[in-house]
């Protein structure tokens, strides 16, 4: 099922948000997003990975909170 960007990037928040990381789903949003901006995969990688890890690491935290 092919899935625009901005569905991509709302199931990729929604799993980072719950602290989940899907290498397949992180792949295909920075393969996007390099695509879409001319951009080399591999930098966007780098500087998005740390990014995406920030925002998981937090994950559990937000939930508890939550309830």
């Amino acid at each position: 099922m092919e899935c625009s960007i901005e569905e991509l990037i709302i199931a990729l928040a929604d799993k980072l948000w719950k602290g989940k990381r899907e290498v397949d789903l992180e792949t295909a949003v920075i393969e996007r997003i390099s695509k879409l901006t001319n951009q080399d995969f591999w930098q966007l990688f780098i500087e998005l990975d740390s990014c995406f890890e920030n925002i998981a690491s937090e994950g559990e935290e937000r939930l508890a909170r939550s309830l």
